[in-house]
């Protein structure tokens, strides 16, 4: 009795031993799919999050909705057939739609999302030194006139006259 006592206890202690081993693989296998869910949006409607931060806060109902569970257990599928992460995101958007992107693609069309901010940002910046420009030209030829004027006496008294003849009437 005594040794079955001990390969009892022996067999108890090792399989306690294994056990957080075990879990802590699926709880990295779960990390793993909520990383890859956050690249693709969660489809439920109610918010603009990704599936693998999809959280519902307030009122009756807080913490992941139906649909980003189901997103996280099919990408954990197709983990666990052994597809990249590529492979997971190109088969969650050709079951989701290109509406399930968090982000444009780097290619093709999507590419020009990426592109624009530094268009409009080049674009604005050669407006701001075409209208700087084009105000400090105005000030060189605004003093050039002004310097090339030049005001006789018979102009001024001829001012001074329609100015008190103005006033007078």
């Amino acid at each position: 009795m005594t040794r079955a006592k001990r390969i009892l206890t022996s067999a108890f202690a090792a399989s306690l031993a294994l056990t957080p081993a075990a879990v802590v693989s699926v709880r990295a296998e779960l990390d793993h799919a909520h990383e890859l869910g956050k690249k693709v949006k969660c489809s439920c409607g109610g918010c603009e999050q990704s599936a693998g931060t999809c959280y519902h806060v307030g009122g009756a109902f807080s913490g992941p909705c139906d649909l980003a569970k189901t997103m996280i257990k099919e990408i954990q599928g197709h983990l666990d057939k052994g597809l990249t992460d590529a492979q997971v995101i190109d088969a969650m958007i050709k079951e989701y739609g290109t509406a399930a992107y968090m982000e444009p693609p780097k290619t093709g069309f999507g590419l020009v999302a990426w592109l624009m901010p530094f268009v409009y940002l080049l674009t604005g910046a050669g407006l701001v030194v075409f209208v700087i420009g084009r105000w400090r030209n105005r000030g060189v030829a605004a003093e050039a006139a002004a310097g090339n004027s030049t005001i006789t006496p018979a102009m001024l008294e001829r001012a001074r006259a329609l100015a008190q003849k103005a006033t007078e009437e």
